[in-house]
C-alpha cells in the first residue's frame, strides 16, 4: 500500500494575523503578510513589569537579538515612542487606548456599515490572547445546542495529498475553516462546524428535516447586535450571569471573561458600549455571549416541558435565528424567554426583520436563486466538444495526452458554437427580480459567486478541447495552417462569449454596489484577465489561447465598464470603496489601458472623496510612477501630509490609520526618500 504524503502548513501562532484581525472587506492589495513575517521572525513576547509602582506591559524581542534596528521599527508599529527621546523599552500601560481605523461600506439602501482595522499593537495583543485562551474559547463556544456557526477546534496544520484530500478539499469561497474539510491555505484560526455561509444552511438536511417535523418557521435577527454589545457582559456570560458578578464583592468575572473584556476595550479606544465590526474575533466575542443566552433559554423552556428537537427546533447563525414549531404557544414562550435574556445583556430582537413562514418553507429569495441556477446552467453547460469530453477528466487527460494523438484530429471535424446574448440574459435577471418580488441586493452576491464558480469549470472544459489543437501543432504531418484556422475561429467565438459575460457581470454589480459584490466581480474579471494574457501568435506558440486582437477586445471591454462605474459614482455616493477597489482591477490590464487622468479626477470630485487610508493606498498604487498622473499624485501626497497635521503629535502613535499608513509609506516604491523624510 502506497504511503500517504503528508503536507505540513508551517504557520506559527502569529497566523491569527492572517485570519482573525482584519475585516474580509479590505482591498485585495492590503494584507497582514509582512506584519506576520515581522512578528514571527523576531518573536515578540510580553510580560508585566512594575516600574515606579506602575504596571507596564513590556514587549521583548526573543529571537535574532543581534539586529538592533528592529526595535526602532517595532516602536513605530506598537506606538512605543516619544518625540525627541531615544527608543528605550517597548512598553504600554494595561489601560492604554488606541483608535481603530474605521471606514464605511454600503450595507443597506442609503445606509452604511462601519468596519474597523485595529492598531498593530492591538493585533499583537490578539495573537497573544488566542495563544493563551484558545482552549477556553473552544469550551465557551461549544455550550449552545442552537448555534450552527461556532469554533469547533483549532484549524489543522497539515493535509494529506491523496484522493481523499481532493474530495475533502475546502472551497476558495469558504470564508472560514470548515471542520472535516481540508485546506492548503489556512483561512481562520479555528475550524468551524457545519456552515461557512448562511445560504448553505437552507440546502442542508437539517433544514429539510425540520420542515418534515414542523409546520411553521419564524426567522429574525438581533437589532444592531455588535453596536449594542456591552463589553462587560462577557464577564457575565463566562461567570454564570450578571447577578453573580453584581452580588459577589470584588468579583470581576472569570479570567477569560475579564481578559476578553479588557481586550475589546483596548482595541476600541476603551469604549465599553459596542465592539469593533469586521474582524473574526468580534464574532467570537459575540458568540460566547449568545451561547450563554442560548443555554438559559433552552433550560428555561425545558422546565416548561418544551424540549429541543421534539417540541421545537432552533438554529442560530451568528445573530440570525431560525425557530421551527407547530404550536403558536411554543413560539410565544420561546420569544418571551429569549427577549428576557437578551434584555439582560442589553440586546433586543429586530422587529422589522422578523418573518413568519408556513410550510412549505421557501422564501422569495430561494425561489429566485433556483431560477438563477437554471439560468446559469443554460449559460455555462454548453456542449463544447461533447463527444470528446464525455469520458475525459482533467486527471485522465494528463495521463493519456501523449497516447494516440491521431484522436486529436477528430476535433477538426467538430463544430464549436457557443453564444451568450448578454442583453437577453440581463433581461432574464430583471424578470427574476421582478416576478419574485425581491431586490437586487438579495441575489447579487449569490449570482456573482455562482458565475465565478461556473466560469472556472467552463474554462477548464474549454482547455481540455483546445489542448488538442496545441498537440496537433507539434506533429510534423499536421497541416498547421488548417489547425491554426480552426483554433483562431474558436478563439474568436470564446472572445465574444467572454465579452458578453463581462457585460452580464458588470450589470449585476451595478445593480447592487457592495464590497462583497466588488470582491466577487474582481475574482471573475481577474480569471478572465489571467486567461486572456496568454495571447500571441498561435502558429509560433501553440500554448497561447488568444490572438492579440482578441485580448485587446476583452481588455477594452473591461476598461470601458470600470470607467462607467467611476463616471456614475455621483449617483452612488455611499459606495466610495466599492468603486475605488476597481482601480486595483484596472491596473491588471497594463499600461496600455490606463484610465485617463480626467476620469480619475472626475471620480474623486463626484464621490466627494475623503482621503482616508484605503483611498490613499489604492490611488498611489494605481498612479505608481506614470507621468500622466504626476499632478494628481502631487495632490495626493500633499493630502497624505495633511492627515498627519490634523492629528496632535502625541496622539499619532495611537492612531491606527496613521501608524499603518506610515509603515506603508516608508516602503512605498512610488515616492522618493525626501518625501518619506517629510
Amino acid at each position: 500500500m502506497r504511503k500517504r504524503k503528508k503536507i505540513k502548513l508551517n504557520y506559527s501562532k502569529e497566523r491569527v494575523l492572517f485570519s482573525d484581525v482584519l475585516p474580509y472587506e479590505c482591498p485585495i492589495i492590503f494584507s497582514n503578510r509582512y506584519l506576520y513575517r515581522f512578528l514571527a521572525k523576531y518573536l515578540w513576547v510580553g510580560e508585566e513589569q512594575k516600574i515606579d509602582n506602575i504596571t507596564w506591559n513590556v514587549l521583548k524581542q526573543s529571537k535574532r537579538l543581534d539586529q538592533k534596528d528592529v526595535s526602532v521599527f517595532a516602536a513605530l508599529l506598537f506606538g512605543c515612542y516619544e518625540k525627541g527621546k531615544r527608543i528605550g523599552k517597548l512598553q504600554h500601560k494595561p489601560n492604554d487606548l488606541f483608535y481603530p481605523y474605521q471606514f464605511n461600506i454600503a450595507h443597506k439602501t442609503n445606509k452604511n456599515r462601519t468596519l474597523s482595522i485595529i492598531h498593530p499593537y492591538n493585533q499583537w495583543q490578539i495573537v497573544e490572547f488566542y495563544e493563551q485562551y484558545k482552549y477556553s474559547i473552544l469550551y465557551l463556544c461549544n455550550q449552545s445546542s442552537y448555534s450552527i456557526r461556532k469554533p469547533h477546534k483549532i484549524a489543522q496544520y497539515f493535509y494529506y495529498r491523496d484522493r481523499l484530500h481532493r474530495k475533502l478539499s475546502g472551497h476558495e469561497s469558504d470564508k472560514v475553516e470548515l471542520f472535516f474539510n481540508e485546506y492548503e491555505n489556512l483561512k481562520t484560526y479555528f475550524s468551524y462546524e457545519k456552515y461557512a455561509n448562511i445560504y448553505k444552511f437552507y440546502e442542508d438536511y437539517r433544514y429539510q428535516r425540520a420542515e418534515k417535523k414542523f409546520k411553521y418557521l419564524v426567522k429574525f435577527d438581533l437589532q444592531s447586535c455588535f453596536d449594542s454589545i456591552y463589553t462587560h457582559t462577557i464577564s457575565w456570560a463566562t461567570a454564570g450571569g450578571a447577578n453573580k458578578v453584581k452580588v459577589l464583592p470584588g468579583y470581576h468575572g472569570s479570567w477569560v471573561g475579564d481578559a476578553f473584556d479588557n481586550l475589546m476595550q483596548s482595541v476600541n479606544a476603551r469604549e465599553t458600549n459596542g465592539i469593533v465590526i469586521g474582524p473574526e474575533f468580534s464574532r467570537i466575542f459575540a458568540e460566547i455571549i449568545l451561547q450563554y443566552i442560548d443555554q438559559k433559554v433552552e433550560q428555561e423552556l425545558l422546565k416548561k416541558n418544551l424540549r429541543l428537537k421534539s417540541t421545537y427546533e432552533c438554529y442560530r447563525y451568528v445573530d440570525d435565528y431560525f425557530l421551527f414549531y407547530n404550536d403558536e404557544n411554543v413560539r410565544n414562550l420561546f420569544m418571551e424567554s429569549l427577549t428576557k435574556w437578551l434584555k439582560e445583556f442589553k440586546l433586543q430582537i429586530n422587529p422589522s426583520k422578523t418573518e413568519v413562514y408556513e410550510r412549505p418553507f421557501i422564501t422569495k429569495v430561494t425561489i429566485a436563486k433556483q431560477r438563477i441556477e437554471n439560468l446559469l446552467s443554460n449559460i455555462f453547460s454548453i456542449p463544447l466538444w461533447e463527444e470528446m469530453e464525455s469520458n475525459l477528466s482533467m486527471e485522465k487527460e494528463e495521463d493519456t495526452e501523449d497516447e494516440d494523438l491521431d484522436k486529436d484530429r477528430e476535433i477538426l471535424d467538430k463544430k464549436f458554437n457557443i453564444y451568450l446574448p448578454a442583453n437577453d440574459v440581463n433581461t432574464q435577471i430583471k424578470v427574476i427580480v421582478k416576478e419574485c418580488g425581491i431586490e437586487y441586493r438579495d441575489i447579487a452576491n449569490y449570482l456573482l459567486e455562482k458565475i465565478s464558480q461556473r466560469l472556472d469549470a467552463f474554462l477548464n472544459r474549454y482547455e481540455i478541447g483546445f489542448k488538442k489543437y496545441e498537440r496537433l501543432m507539434s506533429k510534423e504531418e499536421t497541416n498547421k495552417d488548417d489547425v491554426e484556422t480552426h483554433a483562431q475561429r474558436v478563439q474568436r467565438k470564446l472572445t465574444n462569449y467572454l465579452v458578453s459575460l463581462i457585460d452580464v457581470t458588470f450589470f449585476v454589480f451595478n445593480s447592487n454596489r457592495q464590497i462583497n459584490t466588488t470582491l466577487k466581480l474582481q475574482k471573475i474579471i481577474n480569471s478572465i484577465i489571467i486567461y486572456a494574457k496568454r495571447h500571441g501568435d498561435f502558429k509560433v506558440n501553440p500554448a497561447v489561447r488568444f490572438q492579440t486582437i482578441s485580448k485587446d477586445i476583452i481588455f477594452k471591454k473591461i476598461q470601458d465598464e470600470i470607467a462607467l462605474v467611476l463616471a456614475t459614482t455621483d449617483s452612488h455616493r455611499n459606495t466610495l470603496h466599492e468603486s475605488l477597489y476597481l482601480l486595483i482591477l484596472a491596473k491588471e490590464l497594463g499600461y496600455a489601458y490606463l484610465l485617463s487622468p480626467e476620469v480619475i479626477r472626475s471620480f474623486i470630485e463626484k464621490s466627494e472623496l475623503q482621503y482616508n487610508f484605503f483611498a490613499c493606498l489604492i490611488l498611489l498604487y494605481y498612479y505608481a510612477n506614470h507621468k500622466c498622473y504626476d499632478l494628481q499624485k502631487a495632490l495626493l501626497t500633499d493630502e497624505i501630509l495633511k492627515k498627519y497635521r490634523l492629528v496632535a503629535e502625541s496622539e499619532r502613535k495611537r492612531n491606527s490609520e496613521l501608524t499603518i499608513l506610515t509603515a506603508d509609506m516608508m516602503t512605498c516604491p512610488f515616492v522618493d526618500d525626501a518625501y518619506k523624510q517629510r
